[in-house]
């Protein structure tokens, strides 16, 4: 099992995103995906940073300030409830990234995702990988990979590719 750790940025450059684009982050956490997308949507674009819990969102707007993205909203919402403050079709990409394990409703989070996505508009999903690792999420609590991408398709979205992530989690890029 190697030991190097997700990088965001590398994850997030596979992805196509380009300069000017709309990313929503759901369930951005402390922002790991928010500053890379911030800066590679540039000052034309904008990242939207989603989460429920304001601590975390607090700390997205802290760092996001501190590296100087003022394109960065903060959106504080609960994933598996209809995103209405996102408009239908308005964002290009979405990044969802280990929080379809923690959600109980996952076929309403993935819902809004599409229907906040532009067609064409691409997902990125990132989530641990069923193995056994030394930290991480208890083994009957992770996603498979193939579950996953049942679910997606099931809602519409098409697979893309597989991306490059780490020996502890996999990364699918997929379109809708």
């Amino acid at each position: 099992m190697t030991t190097k750790f997700l990088n965001p940025a590398a994850v997030v450059a596979q992805s196509g995103i380009m300069q000017g684009q709309t990313v929503a982050d759901l369930g951005c956490g402390n922002g790991f995906y928010v500053l890379p997308a911030a800066q590679m949507v540039g000052p034309t674009g904008t990242v939207l940073a989603v989460d429920v819990q304001e601590s975390k969102l607090a700390a997205t707007v802290s760092i996001s300030n501190q590296f100087g993205y003022k394109n960065v909203r903060i959106l504080q919402a609960d994933l598996t409830k209809p995103l209405l403050d996102i408009p239908a079709h308005s964002c290009d990409m979405v990044i969802v990234s280990n929080i379809l394990h923690e959600i109980n409703s996952q076929t309403e989070l993935i819902k809004n995702i599409y229907r906040i996505l532009k067609s064409p508009g691409r997902l990125v999903a990132v989530e641990w990988k069923r193995t056994a690792t030394p930290f991480g999420p208890p083994l009957d609590k992770r996603l498979d990979q193939q579950k996953l991408e049942v679910l997606l398709m099931q809602t519409g979205f098409r697979k893309d590719k597989d991306l490059e992530a780490d020996g502890y989690h996999y990364a699918v890029l997929f379109e809708k």
